[in-house]
């Protein structure tokens, strides 16, 4: 949602209120009843706020009654701010509180409505609520949602602020000084004889003093000396008037230093935070720019028309006409070198000349005064630089608020003097002045004299300009007509053509058809000819046909035969085996038979035998138990024989045995019995056998010859089942047997009728071919019936073709005629249809050529109505009375001359003697209509800034990329529009020794906070600068792509990091050789050298080194090899000089910059002890350090060179490090570091392929050297 400070046009409107008795209260303190309270004042003006939607459903607002505008309500409320809270009604406000605020709280915001209100409190009064204010307040967003909202966005910046507040945390130093002065412009004072303490005097510096009996902070630390123990402080103004008025009076001499300063700059920036959320932004989108992925922002509808102060280059105008076409916002990237110091000037030119008021801010000094110093001098516009003198670059102080004074009275008596010494001529040049516009006005009456002549005639070439108009429309409408007409007779034309070459071509071919074939009794004869053959053929191929017929039959009859007597010889089998069948007793045998007379069993049969077998197999193994029963009873036989010789009664041993509980179903061998019986042998034979044994043995005979007897009567069941089971084998065989005899009977039965038939139909055949073979001529030599086939097909195929020859030459010489009429009646249309188009075409050519002589006429009556003499004559009349007007004037000032030129003389004589209280006047009536202001960030903060400049018309903040986010904020807050200037492919700010992306993952650590991590990760993967650039549209952005620092060289190595934008980086300077011409020879570098690379080996000698309990790094032999360079330099500079190239007092600026802090040391301590670098002059600096410096030479060392698995090259991963590092050299630029660590060792692939790059860019200009300046491949 894109917000907009919200008011209604100053009109009064009347407004319906009714109260609650809790507002009447409340209004009664300050006046009689409500109706007396609202009657002090005509109307009120009113700030109004919404609020949530209360539970009941209605819409709560609050109003803030100005305590400015408000004069009468304001002195009865002493100048404190009056709130009335209500409801919103259709029918009015009502009233449910009203109550007092502070003299300081803020009734203007960006959330509020401003409106005038004239409140109408009697009953029944009809005022209402005005349509227009109803849906102002609805449109209105919720102030306390919208506060909520940035509070939430906001919270994770405050880690910002942490971070400043704990490297701030510095105790206070208190110190006694023996006495102080000021210096002669009292804005400095120096208090000697202090007795700081030794280990604190290097931390005075930059702190705030405050002496005591003091209530606050006179200013900071600029110098310390502690040899003469003087310490050097910058006043604040309020401290520096009350030395100048001789006020300064402190009753006791003793300092206390403290980091106040510091503290204050973060409760600034706190403020910012607090003013963004209570909607103070004068630009209420502000928040939506912040925090919102793609802000929603006014596009301008049309660019502006702009004549430009500064000479600028295409991408340059771009810029500017868009910043001055933006409504609220514009984002310009500007790549190094690419002149935004010269952007924002013009800008701000612009703004004066169009009565705005610009902002001019950034995060250092330098860069706001690069911008004031670059600003034409120019009557409109009025400079003024704010911030601490001792701070301000030499470019801005003559723009100080305490020189200002000084700066508008220089200037203004340089005009004046311009203006007296031209006192002389000035009478002579007013006369010749009045003498030129008579003579003017003369020659302007005469142009209107004439111009009058053609207005008259303008007037009669419009009556004849309209008759001729309607001429040619009446020729357009006829032109029309005749082309419809000869569309019309092109398609008759078309048609005829068609009918008539069709016909054409049809009776050609008719013609060609017939004369080509023979006549249609010739066709006959040989029709009737080729029919016969056919017929001949048709027998020829029956014959054949027939003959193979009844050949095929007989052989038919033949296998029809042999199948009768086969099935006959069946039957005789079948009968033959039934005959036998009853006497075959044994089922070996049956089954030689039933092989023998071939009889295959059924499946039930087959069977039967199986099962038959198997009984039969069972049968034969019972052989061996008719054996062993013989043997049983021998033996008990033998033992009872034994025991009656004994006298043992045989029944007394049977009774034992059944009274004994033997079980006799048990089973037992063969082998097993025998084996028995052999024991009780071996018992008898030795002699050993007594009574019981034997009683024993016989028991046990006896149970065997119980068990033995029953397998015996099993035998004697399957003998018989089996006798049973052959008779039913040889019955069911028989039945089969017979059940195929009638089947095969039934098959010999139809063999036969089969045989009757075909003997039939042969007999038929027979006496067809004889019957054909009698109608044949001849039948020796036939063709076989394939061949006739082919024949017969070929003369059929003939014989169709002749007869559709037949009947075309019939149908041909019936059509023939009527073809013939056709065309000649088409031919006889188609001559007519070109008589008419010819006819057409000339009408259309006589058409034609009217309307091209009438349109020749009407051209010269348009060039004659495209004047405008009517304008002319006026314009004429309005100079001739601005002419008159100035004659008066000049004749005027011609009379008042001595006076004027007087007057001017005394201006000068009393601008000339001004004294201090006079500047201070002037100072005074500069600093209060101030146009373009400039100061840094966090100064547009301090309270004397934002009690005289609250808002301006514009803000431009320059180098964006090195301010932190709150640091942003605060001029952000000022301006109604914005202009942000940086570039987001160079470093982003430091945060006191750290970058900021080390400050953010600090913060991130932390940070307890969901919402805080999830804004902090947004900002490190993408600044404010950054998402604004890329998500805003074409008409609120552009890049500066053209660069005027550094050779195109140089340039070179830096293109590929802003190819991702719309414009392609480009070298501004015609010349380069020439522009960025350097002028050195030597060792190390020629003067066609403008980007050199001096490779390190990656070995052992050649290594980095880490500083013990640190993280730096440093380089021992690249501090070598800059030390050698640096020397070659110093008598390449003086070789330049003695050959005339060089100016002698001139010297090469040159900056040795590296990625490490420990580096940088080590540098400047080579370059302290090297003291005979007579020709060079010197600044070095961490790359971080040096973003926004240029110099003429730059030499880069880039430590990290190792052989670690784990080694990288930290800081330089950052193509934004190596994109500042590159872009600081004008004339040359030298690499110091090893090429094989930075292309092959880096381990992100980037990394690799970034460093890969540059090394390419580099070859490709032969600057690729090794540490002793030797060119490599």
């Amino acid at each position: 949602m894109c917000m907009r400070q919200v008011s209604i046009p100053v009109k009064t409107m009347r407004c319906n209120l009714m109260m609650t008795n809790k507002a009447r209260g409340a209004i009664q303190e300050w006046a009689v009843d409500e109706h007396a309270f609202f009657r002090m004042q005509e109307s009120f003006e009113v700030h109004i706020e919404k609020r949530p939607v209360n539970s009941h459903g209605n819409t709560p607002v609050a109003l803030y009654f100005d305590n400015m505008t408000n004069e009468v309500l304001a002195g009865r409320l002493e100048g404190r701010v009056g709130v009335m809270e209500c409801i919103l009604q259709t029918d009015g406000l009502l009233a449910t509180n009203f109550y007092i605020r502070g003299t300081r709280v803020p009734v203007k915001t960006n959330r509020r409505l401003s409106v005038d209100l004239n409140f109408v409190t009697a009953r029944n009064n009809g005022a209402g609520l005005p349509i227009q204010l109803h849906t102002s307040i609805r449109e209105l967003p919720v102030a306390e949602e919208r506060s909520e909202y940035v509070k939430k966005r906001i919270s994770s910046w405050e880690g910002y602020l942490k971070i400043q507040e704990r490297n701030a945390d510095i105790a206070d130093i208190t110190a006694a000084f023996s006495k102080f002065v000021f210096n002669e412009d009292f804005n400095r004072l120096i208090l000697i004889g202090s007795n700081v303490k030794e280990n604190e005097w290097n931390k005075l510096k930059g702190l705030s003093v405050s002496i005591k009996g003091f209530q606050n902070d006179i200013g900071e630390v600029l110098k310390v000396d502690r040899a003469k123990k003087t310490i050097e402080v910058e006043l604040k103004p309020r401290f520096q008037e009350m030395a100048r008025r001789n006020q300064w009076h402190p009753k006791w001499k003793e300092a206390v230093f403290s980091n106040f300063s510091t503290l204050s700059q973060i409760r600034r920036l706190r403020k910012g935070f607090e003013d963004l959320q209570n909607g103070l932004a004068a630009n209420a989108n502000l928040e939506n720019i912040l925090f919102e992925k793609r802000p929603t922002i006014s596009v301008p509808n049309k660019k502006k028309d702009l004549e430009f102060h500064n000479q600028l280059n295409e991408f340059q105008q771009e810029a500017v006409v868009g910043a001055m076409s933006a409504e609220d916002l514009y984002v310009i990237q500007g790549p190094p070198g690419t002149g935004k110091t010269t952007v924002i000037s013009e800008i701000c030119q612009q703004n004066a000349k169009a009565g705005l008021r610009t902002l001019v801010a950034s995060q250092s000094n330098l860069a706001v005064d690069n911008a004031l110093s670059r600003l034409l001098s120019n009557k409109d516009i009025r400079i003024l630089r704010f911030g601490r003198t001792e701070s301000i670059e030499e470019e801005g102080k003559k723009f100080i608020e305490e020189n200002v004074g000084q700066y508008w009275k220089d200037q203004t008596l340089n005009a004046l003097q311009e203006e007296i010494s031209s006192h002389p001529l000035k009478e002579k040049q007013l006369k010749e002045a009045i003498a030129l516009y008579k003579e003017q006005t003369v020659s302007l009456g005469q142009q209107v004299v004439i111009l009058k002549e053609k207005i008259e005639r303008k007037q009669l070439a419009q009556i004849e300009f309209a008759e001729r108009m309607k001429e040619i429309k009446e020729l357009k409408k006829r032109l029309i007509q005749l082309k419809k007409e000869r569309e019309e007779l092109e398609n008759n034309h078309g048609h005829f053509k068609q009918i008539t070459d069709d016909r054409s071509k049809e009776i050609e071919q008719m013609e060609q058809f017939i004369q080509a074939n023979p006549t249609s009794e010739e066709l006959l004869n040989k029709i009737e000819r080729l029919q016969m053959e056919i017929d001949q053929s048709s027998k020829q191929i029956m014959y054949q046909q027939m003959l193979q017929e009844s050949r095929m039959v007989e052989g038919l009859l033949i296998e029809t035969r042999n199948a009768y007597q086969a099935a006959q010889s069946k039957i005789n089998h079948l009968e033959q085996f039934s005959s036998e069948l009853h006497s075959i007793s044994k089922i070996d045998f049956l089954k030689i038979r039933m092989n023998d007379y071939e009889i295959t069993p059924s499946h039930m049969l087959e069977q039967q035998i199986t099962n038959l077998d198997k009984l039969i197999e069972t049968i034969i193994s019972f052989a061996d138990w008719g054996e062993l029963n013989k043997r049983l009873l021998s033996a008990i036989g033998y033992i009872e024989g034994l025991l009656k010789k004994n006298n043992v009664s045989l029944e007394t041993v049977k009774s034992h045995v059944n009274s004994s509980g033997v079980v006799f179903d048990s089973t037992y061998s063969v082998k097993e019995i025998h084996q028995f019986i052999d024991s009780m042998k071996r018992l008898l034979t030795s002699g050993s056998a007594n009574i019981e044994r034997l009683e024993v043995y016989l028991e046990g005979l006896n149970v065997r010859k119980e068990f033995v007897w029953k397998q015996g009567a099993i035998l004697q069941k399957a003998k018989a089942d089996s006798a049973n089971m052959f008779l039913s084998i040889r019955s069911v065989l028989s039945e089969q047997v017979k059940q195929e005899k009638a089947i095969i009977e039934q098959s010999k039965s139809e063999w036969e009728n089969k045989a009757i038939t075909q003997g039939e139909a042969l007999q038929k055949l027979q006496r067809k071919v004889a019957e054909i073979h009698s109608q044949l001529d001849k039948l020796d030599n036939v063709p076989s019936l394939q061949q006739l086939q082919v024949q017969l097909q070929d003369k059929e195929s003939t014989l169709l073709e002749w007869k559709k020859v037949k009947d075309t030459i019939a149908e041909y010489t019936a059509q023939l005629e009527l073809k013939k009429d056709e065309f000649k009646t088409s031919s006889e249309r188609l001559d007519e249809v070109l008589n008419e188009l010819e006819n057409n075409k000339q009408e259309t050519k006589q058409v034609n050529s009217e309307g091209l002589e009438q349109e020749k006429q009407l051209k010269a009556l348009e060039e004659l109505l495209t004047q405008n003499p009517e304008e002319e004559r006026e314009k004429a009349l309005t100079e001739i009375a601005e002419l008159e007007e100035r004659i008066t004037v000049t004749e005027r000032e011609k009379n008042r001359l001595p006076i004027t030129q007087s007057l001017q003389n005394e201006w000068f004589t009393m601008l000339k003697d001004a004294n201090d209280h006079d500047l201070d006047e002037i100072r005074k009536l500069y600093v209060r209509h101030a146009n373009v202001i400039g100061t840094t960030c966090v100064a547009s903060a301090r309270k004397e800034f934002m009690d005289n400049y609250p808002i301006f018309d514009v803000v431009i903040i320059d180098e964006v990329s090195k301010a932190t986010p709150p640091e942003l904020l605060l001029p952000m807050l000022k301006g109604k529009k914005i202009i942000l200037v940086g570039d987001h492919h160079q470093l982003p700010p430091l945060v006191g020794e750290d970058t900021l992306d080390e400050t953010l993952k600090a913060i991130l650590e932390e940070s307890d906070s969901f919402e805080e991590k999830d804004e902090l990760k947004k900002l490190l993967k993408e600044s404010l600068f950054e998402r604004l650039f890329k998500n805003l549209p074409k008409t609120n952005k552009t890049m500066l792509a053209i660069q005027y620092r550094m050779h195109e060289n140089i340039m070179k190595t830096i293109t590929p990091f802003y190819e991702e934008e719309n414009y392609r980086l480009q070298c501004g300077l015609v010349d380069s050789d020439a522009m960025r011409d350097h002028l050195l020879e030597s060792q190390y570098v020629k003067r066609q050298d403008h980007l050199l690379w001096l490779d390190m080996p990656n070995e052992k000698q050649y290594f980095e080194e880490r500083m013990k309990n640190g993280k730096s790094r440093f380089n021992q032999a690249e501090l070598d090899t800059i030390r050698e360079v640096l020397i070659d330099l110093d008598k390449a500079t003086e070789t330049a000089k003695k050959e005339g190239r060089l100016a002698k007092e001139e010297q090469k600026s040159i900056g040795v910059i590296s990625f490490y802090g420990e580096q940088v040391k080590r540098i400047d301590r080579l370059i302290q002890q090297e003291t005979n670098f007579n020709h060079l002059n010197f600044r070095t600096g961490t790359v971080d350090k040096f973003q926004g410096m240029e110099m003429d030479v730059i030499i880069l060392s880039m430590v990290r060179n190792n052989q670690d698995k784990s080694g990288d090259i930290g800081f330089a991963n950052d193509y934004r490090r190596l994109n500042v590092a590159l872009s600081r050299a004008r004339e040359l630029l030298i690499l110091v570091g090893s090429a094989n660590m930075f292309t092959t060792r880096a381990k992100q692939k980037d990394s690799r392929e970034m460093y890969s790059r540059l090394l390419s860019t580099v070859k490709k200009q032969n600057g690729y050297r090794n540490q002793r300046g030797q060119e490599k491949k």
